[in-house]
């Protein structure tokens, strides 16, 4: 009987303290879930509403859990390798981050080509009689995306009693860019000092227009050390491939045990540091 007792008393126990494991864990997961909203997904909703790609937070969040959950369970059942699992689970994790800043450089980089074509349309428009504000008008209409946003956005605050100087600003912190940087300083010292506008800007699209060709040749000249490095550091991955398939039970150490999964900790963080080397010799800025 005492004997019953105490196991009861036991069982008791530990399916008490089995819940207060689950209750204290799902409250850290949803304190966890609550910082990485407002940390990530909410941010990225919001600077992606600058992209103007206008996405719910909830469905970024709803869309974030179900990845995390499913692709990680996938590449279990798939690879049986814990390593890969978390590697998923990293990557579901900071994918919105990742996605905003390569849609915020692609965007960046097409609104700084499209830049000396819109400078020459604006010098027609002020040529031809229009004021800046018609002339801005006619941009957002004629030009491709995304130049035609950001000047349709510029002329509804203008016709909204915005001021010009802040709308200036804002156009140049959206675009990040020294080429819209000299675009607004132009515009503003038209403004506050006088000068004739469309010569400063004929000039200015012609000086861009240099610094474009000469991006573009360098980037070419570059390129070969690109490929280069792409090639050196693939070799590493690629033999560990090779010997994977030649050897599976000499190589199955480092895919299954603790020591291999720092060994490829240690060829992760190599290759890194090599991509960032790299990366800094290959990078001249103009």
């Amino acid at each position: 009987m005492d004997n019953t007792l105490i196991q009861i008393a036991l069982g008791l126990g530990f399916a008490f303290a089995a819940i207060l494991v689950a209750y204290a864990a799902w409250t850290a997961g949803r304190q966890m879930m609550e910082r990485y909203r407002d940390r990530v997904l909410d941010a990225t909703s919001a600077q992606l509403s600058d992209l103007f790609i206008f996405m719910d937070g909830a469905k970024l969040q709803q869309i974030s859990i179900v990845t995390t959950i499913v692709l990680p369970l996938i590449a279990y059942f798939v690879t049986g390798n814990p390593l890969v699992v978390v590697g998923v689970a990293a990557i579901c994790l900071f994918g919105p981050t990742i996605t905003h800043k390569n849609l915020k450089k692609r965007r960046r980089k097409k609104l700084i080509h499209q830049l000396p074509d819109s400078l020459d349309s604006l010098v027609g428009a002020l040529r031809s009689g229009m004021s800046v504000t018609q002339s801005l008008g006619l941009m957002a209409e004629q030009l491709p995306k995304p130049s035609s946003q950001e000047f349709a956005l510029v002329v509804r605050k203008l016709r909204m009693g915005v001021g010009i100087e802040e709308v200036l600003t804002e156009l140049e912190e959206r675009a990040d860019s020294q080429e819209y940087t000299m675009f607004t300083t132009s515009m503003r010292i038209a403004r506050e000092v006088g000068g004739n506008l469309t010569e400063s800007l004929e000039r200015l699209a012609d000086t861009m227009r240099k610094k474009l060709a000469m991006e573009d040749k360098i980037q070419s000249l570059t390129s070969q050390g690109k490929l280069q490095g792409l090639i050196v550091g693939s070799l590493p991955l690629f033999l560990m491939w090779v010997l994977t398939e030649m050897e599976p039970e000499a190589m199955a150490p480092m895919f299954h045990t603790w020591l291999g999964y720092g060994v490829l900790l240690v060829i992760f963080l190599l290759e890194l540091i090599g991509f960032v080397l790299i990366r800094k010799i290959v990078l001249i800025d103009v």
